[in-house]
């Protein structure tokens, strides 16, 4: 009689595609702005990193993603708790120290545009826990995710832990623009979807 019984593969639980693409994968982008930017039809990147926002309204991933050239930043989030998913492209727009609240409104420039300014509306400030998954370690942080777009339904989400701010300035695309070649870890212990 066996008292202990290894785990076999088939209890393991079933790899979401979109949600915990372990650490390594490559992702192939194919959406308008990947294509304007690489004048290519897509681009491959190796995800390098994965940030899961959890809280009672929010399921997020953003998975950073690399190649030699950029950094841009994959975003997965779940509809309510149904098991569809909206994808966004993000970028990181900048790192701070915050040393005033947030505001409602943020302008950003950008001078690359025309000298463009573009006004973002705070949406909703939600607060999250934050798991940060890279090659060297897993931590987790109490996070609150201000949510702002403009008139152009373009996104601005603001990461706020402890007094350290990211900005994130993105948009939606389709998961048709999206390939993912899941790198094989076994190691790694994978969400369940409920």
């Amino acid at each position: 009689m066996e008292l202990f019984r290894r785990k076999s593969r088939d209890d393991q639980p079933q790899r979401h595609e979109l949600l915990d693409i372990p650490l390594g994968s490559m992702i192939e982008l194919s959406d308008p702005i990947t294509f304007e930017m690489s004048e290519a039809a897509s681009r491959t990147f190796e995800v390098t990193e994965r940030k899961k926002y959890e809280s009672n309204s929010l399921l997020r991933y953003m998975y950073r993603l690399e190649d030699d050239d950029e950094v841009v930043v994959l975003g997965v989030d779940r509809i309510g708790s149904t098991n569809e998913y909206e994808i966004s492209r993000w970028i990181i727009d900048g790192e701070d120290e915050l040393d005033e609240a947030l505001p409602d409104t943020i302008t950003l420039h950008y001078p690359d545009l025309d000298d463009e300014d573009v006004e973002y509306v705070r949406q909703e400030i939600v607060p999250t826990q934050l798991t940060v998954v890279d090659v060297q370690e897993m931590e987790t942080f109490d996070a609150e995710l201000h949510e702002y777009t403009n008139e152009d339904e373009e996104m601005m989400s603001v990461e706020l832990v402890g007094n350290w701010l990211t900005f994130y300035v993105g948009d939606s695309i389709s998961l048709l623009d999206v390939n993912i070649y899941p790198a094989e870890d076994d190691d790694e212990e994978y969400m369940q979807l409920p």
